[in-house]
């Protein structure tokens, strides 16, 4: 009989399933990590010729007591919400989800992840079908992104004139600075399960595989 809990993480548990079957050699017994950065989170996990099960894991805080394949989830994704506290920039694990989404969906969403790579050129809305917009029918908004980076950017860089001196204190930041630094933070996150399942876990093995993991990628 069917119950809830054990469908808990069934998605990224597809997609281990998948690069298990499509990536790992026999031969070589090449450890595969699967990667799969979605919206809201990013699932790390690892195959080595069997499947690694758990039966408690922790999210953002939320643990969860159920029979599940072994898939480190940090809360860092595309949508991902991004923040300038205390000095700091933050990143999630806050989401804007599909609704309202980005900045650049022009729904009136926050600035994300997604908006720091449209920033940074990462993105060309050239290559996006029109499907933004309250009519869902237009296109990426880069304009509406680049304005909201440049309030978020004076708001930083007010912070930064105003420390004391002897305090560390800086330039002003472009930009530019700006997004690539919540890149590096988003970054810095999903590196960590990536860590734990390779260096940690596997005593530096030099040698692995890394496989795109996503249940509904190409």
């Amino acid at each position: 009989r069917f119950n809830g809990s054990r469908a808990v993480l069934s998605g990224p548990a597809g997609g281990v399933v998948g690069y298990a079957v499509t990536t790992y050699g026999q031969e070589t017994e090449l450890p595969v990590i699967g990667f799969d950065m979605g919206g809201t989170s990013t699932d790390v996990s690892r195959y080595a010729g069997s499947y690694e099960h758990v039966f408690e894991s922790t999210t953002a805080g939320v643990t969860i007591q159920a029979p599940q394949l072994d898939v480190n989830t940090v809360a860092a994704g595309g949508g991902s919400m991004l923040f300038f506290r205390s000095g700091m920039f933050v990143v999630g694990p806050e989401s804007a989800g599909a609704h309202p989404g980005p900045v650049c969906y022009r729904k009136g969403g926050p600035l994300t992840v997604t908006d720091a790579n449209l920033q940074l050129g990462r993105l060309l809305p050239d290559y996006f079908p029109k499907i933004f917009g309250p009519g869902e029918n237009e296109p990426l908004d880069k304009q509406a992104t680049n304005n909201s980076f440049k309030e978020l950017t004076n708001q930083i860089n007010n912070f930064l004139i105003n420390q004391p001196e002897g305090s560390g204190k800086r330039e002003s930041m472009s930009l530019e600075e700006v997004a690539i630094g919540f890149i590096h933070v988003a970054n810095e996150a999903m590196c960590r399960p990536i860590r734990a399942l390779t260096q940690y876990r596997l005593g530096g093995r030099p040698r692995k595989l890394m496989a795109d993991s996503k249940r509904a990628g190409p």
